[in-house]
């Protein structure tokens, strides 16, 4: 007895121990059970053992433990319960029935011991192992995966690592990892992959494979060596990852940046080529800028692009310029720009925007080529077409006087010369000395007369020559008075008015020889074809005009000239328009000869008895 009650202390001891009668009320348990299940002996005594009952098991489980019991055997197992605070706790138990004399249970005997710590800690393994599992499933059917020795035999290879490389498993497995080897990478490359791997380190890298049918393939690779307990890789498991599309449009990103770094390079070195911002601001310049510019690359950047500007073209080509480039468009044309030492030069100039994601301009990229002597040759081109028209004019001016020059001999010395042929012949045939004197003494007029013609026309073709001859600068005033002398006489008898306004324009440049003669002219004129009915008033008065052009006007009250009737003649040698002794028709037409010398242009307004004002343009006059 004594030992039966020292087993029962000891299993008291060392064990969780409840007693239910046959119909599962509880009717003892020591302080073990009351520790675990949290309740106190009062709170479980006479309550049924489903007390602690978690709910974990099913009911086929829980049926089988009692139809085990219940025919009186001994039922083993493992079970969740729950404490009265909720929480839950496994036992492994042992359930003895104490049978009666009828072999039957009248009570049954728990005997459990704790297992909640290594029910807890296989459940952890479960979940790691499912984790595990789940990321191997995922690994597998998202990765092209490998697995060698540790001499680099293949062991193992998914259906990834199959489609990619078109080798079965069949080929692939017991076969060496260079199978799949393209040749792409170097031998260094390759021995660092390997020198990590073997000393237990994971690699991680970008693969160029080649499948069974020669073609090749990119792979993300990332190689874990397994270790064993010696901390020696035994086996490499390579992850890897399709990045073929990838890489060839890296390659192609590639050879297309190439491409565009040898067009640059191309451009660079051929053109003159100047970036600014949206603002005109400069942000780059290359070595042809520069050097055609005279500026240097710091001088350069961060200036306005108007650096540069020559002044040469108007705003409207400017504006026209800049308009086209801000709609995005791209501006082709030749410029005019300075450098920094002053000096011109012209560039063919192609601007071309660059427009952000919404098509604004955020840079200007200028190309430019160096068209300088190409436009200094089209200048001297254009001026020497300039002088061709000119001499031409020239020529057209000379042929015209020879005409003139021609008409008046055959019309105005015809005359004189019957005369003096006519006298001569009456000479010859008369008989009376009186009357051989009296002929001899008429033919000295005409003869004077006819030398008085010849000086008038010699003059005249002889302005035509004169294309060089020196310029002066005329203080206007001064000349006027000095021309005005010579007609005080007139002047005072026929108490003409001369006013002047040369307010606007005091001197001119002109050759002083010429402006005397064209001015005494022009006087001489309004004196002469005064009106008989009021006294003269002459009016001589200068403006500036656009182009530093002078014009000079000389107006008068006289007779005037029908200009309908006489317009494109007005000018011609030997014109006149009124009866007057002197008229001889060769002060207009010198006028304009002098005038059209110097590139100068002469026209008149006029009405019969109100008056002319004759207009004289002086070109290239001095500021």
């Amino acid at each position: 007895m004594n030992n039966i009650a020292d087993y029962k202390y000891a299993l008291d001891q060392s064990s969780i121990l409840a007693i239910t009668d046959q119909k599962g009320i509880i009717i003892h348990v020591n302080d073990n059970f009351c520790k675990i299940s949290k309740y106190s002996v009062k709170e479980l005594i006479g309550q049924d053992h489903r007390i602690i009952n978690s709910g974990y098991h099913t009911k086929a489980f829980i049926k089988n433990l009692w139809s085990t019991i219940a025919n009186g055997e001994v039922w083993k197992g493992e079970l969740k319960n729950k404490a009265k605070d909720g929480t839950t706790y496994w036992v492994d138990t042992t359930i003895v029935p104490f049978l009666n004399a009828d072999n039957k249970p009248y009570q049954y005997v728990a005997i459990r011991s704790d297992i909640t710590d290594r029910k807890n800690g296989e459940e952890e393994i479960k979940k790691t192992l499912k984790e595990i599992s789940d990321y191997k499933y995922a690994l597998d059917q998202s990765s092209i995966l490998a697995i060698t020795d540790q001499k680099g035999v293949i062991t193992h290879v998914n259906e990834n690592f199959c489609k990619i490389s078109k080798y079965s498993v069949k080929e692939l497995i017991g076969q060496d990892h260079r199978i799949i080897n393209s040749g792409y990478h170097s031998k260094a490359f390759i021995k660092e992959l390997w020198t990590t791997i073997a000393n237990g380190e994971v690699w991680k890298g970008e693969l160029k494979n080649k499948a069974k049918d020669g073609t090749t393939y990119w792979v993300d690779t990332t190689i874990v060596p397994f270790l064993n307990a010696d901390n020696k890789p035994y086996q490499y498991v390579a992850i890897r990852s399709d990045i073929t599309d990838r890489k060839n449009g890296e390659e192609e990103i590639k050879k297309t940046l190439k491409e565009i770094s040898d067009y640059k390079y191309a451009l660079d070195q051929s053109s003159i080529l100047a970036i600014t911002d949206q603002k005109g601001i400069i942000t780059h310049v290359n070595e042809n800028f520069c050097k055609i510019s005279k500026y240097s690359l710091n001088e350069l950047i961060g200036q306005d692009h108007r650096i540069i500007n020559s002044g040469y073209h108007s705003k409207e080509f400017i504006k026209e310029l800049w308009v086209t480039i801000a709609n995005g468009k791209v501006w082709k044309g030749e410029l005019k720009n300075r450098a920094k030492d002053g000096s011109a030069y012209w560039v063919d100039t192609t601007i071309v925007p660059f427009l952000n994601a919404d098509n604004k301009p955020y840079q200007y990229v200028a190309i430019r080529s160096d068209i300088t002597d190409r436009k200094k040759g089209e200048e001297e081109i254009k001026r020497n077409h300039a002088k061709a028209i000119e001499h031409t004019k020239i020529l057209e001016f000379k042929n015209e006087q020879l005409i003139d020059f021609c008409n008046i001999v055959s019309h105005n010395l015809r005359a004189p010369l019957i005369n003096i042929s006519m006298l001569v012949d009456y000479i010859e045939i008369s008989q009376d000395d009186e009357e051989r004197k009296e002929m001899l003494s008429k033919i000295k007029p005409v003869v004077n007369h006819l030398m008085d013609v010849f000086n008038e026309l010699v003059e005249s073709i002889q302005v035509t020559y004169d294309t060089e001859i020196q310029v002066d600068k005329i203080d206007l005033k001064t000349c006027l008075h000095k021309i005005l002398r010579g007609f005080e006489t007139q002047i005072q008898e026929y108490d003409a008015d001369i006013q002047f306004d040369l307010n606007q324009a005091s001197t001119i440049y002109f050759p002083e020889k010429y402006i005397e003669s064209i001015l005494t002219n022009l006087i001489s004129n309004a004196l002469k074809y005064k009106s008989p009915i009021r006294k003269p008033v002459i009016i001589i008065k200068t403006i500036k005009a656009e182009n530093n052009k002078v014009i000079l006007s000389v107006t008068d009250n006289g007779l005037g000239i029908d200009l309908v009737l006489h317009k494109d003649k007005i000018f011609k040698i030997r014109k006149t328009f009124h009866k007057h002794p002197d008229a001889k028709g060769f002060g207009l037409f010198i006028t304009k000869t002098h005038m059209e010398a110097m590139n100068g242009k002469i026209w008149a307004e006029s009405q019969p008895d109100k008056g002319s004002t004759f207009f004289i343009e002086f070109k290239n006059q001095k500021a």
